[in-house]
């Protein structure tokens, strides 16, 4: 059932594209958060502009915005690779079976349908199997579930943006753990000696501080004990902390799920 109408979903186009302004994007970040319905159709959204810029169907003013903005995000940059493979070895394939004229048996059939589907249904499709795969050689694999030990989580900066499926990672905190160590990659343009606060929010917007564990050029390492944390979606918010120690927040937020 379709929950935004087609103002919301031009809105959501523009927050994808860097055109909102950043009280905009912080609401629909928050409404991201709070109703997964939304999330699903924002989804949706991610998955036509993909498609469309993969076909070349957008117009030029459209296709800079998503070269400069959109495709910020490394999972974004990602899919994108992955859509052009598929779209280049489709074409490829569907160049050899016409020269081949044979009829097709129940592989080729079956071939046929799978290439028939839009990109982003065999990607999703071949990214959860791939997904099952690692789930049941993990679950194989002795140790891989102890307890006693920190959950980890790499986290990469979201832009004012919620990524795709995978752009919101999960952490299951496993019963015994003491807690949740975070480590949040830095965007490339601040400079190395810069010093930061880190602040965690969850979905009521309740914020806290968290100490830096460690902080490299390329990243911050902060911990978040286990009976400070349960189950539900949080965020990250970053500020740059200034020689007379005024703050600015840098643009983006960090996104992760807690199971």
């Amino acid at each position: 059932m379709v929950i935004i109408n087609s103002s919301e979903k031009n809105e959501v186009k523009d927050y994808l594209l860097g055109q909102l302004d950043e009280t905009d994007a912080e609401r629909i970040e928050l409404r991201l958060l709070s109703d997964a319905a939304f999330g699903e159709e924002f989804d949706v959204i991610v998955n036509e502009i993909t498609d469309d810029y993969v076909g070349d169907e957008l117009h030029a003013d459209d296709r800079k915005r998503v070269q400069e903005y959109f495709l910020r995000s490394t999972e974004r940059q990602n899919k994108l690779r992955f859509a052009g493979g598929l779209l280049e070895r489709a074409a490829v394939e569907r160049g050899a079976a016409a020269r081949e004229q044979v009829q097709p048996g129940l592989i080729e059939r079956v071939h046929a349908f799978w290439t028939s589907q839009s990109l982003l249904t065999r990607f999703a499709t071949t990214f959860a199997a791939i997904v099952i795969v690692a789930g049941v050689l993990l679950l194989a694999i002795p140790g891989t579930r102890n307890s006693g030990t920190y959950a980890f989580v790499n986290l990469s900066i979201s832009n004012s943006d919620r990524a795709v499926g995978s752009e919101i990672k999960t952490v299951r905190l496993e019963p015994g753990s003491p807690g949740i160590r975070i480590e949040l990659s830095l965007p490339e343009q601040l400079p190395p000696s810069q010093s930061y606060r880190v602040e965690l929010r969850d979905e009521k917007e309740v914020a806290r501080n968290l100490k830096i564990e460690q902080q490299t050029e390329a990243k911050l390492v902060v911990v978040v004990p286990a009976n400070e944390i349960s189950p539900g979606s949080y965020f990250v918010r970053l500020y740059a902390v200034n020689p007379d120690r005024t703050e600015q927040r840098i643009r983006g937020s960090y996104f992760f799920t807690v199971r």
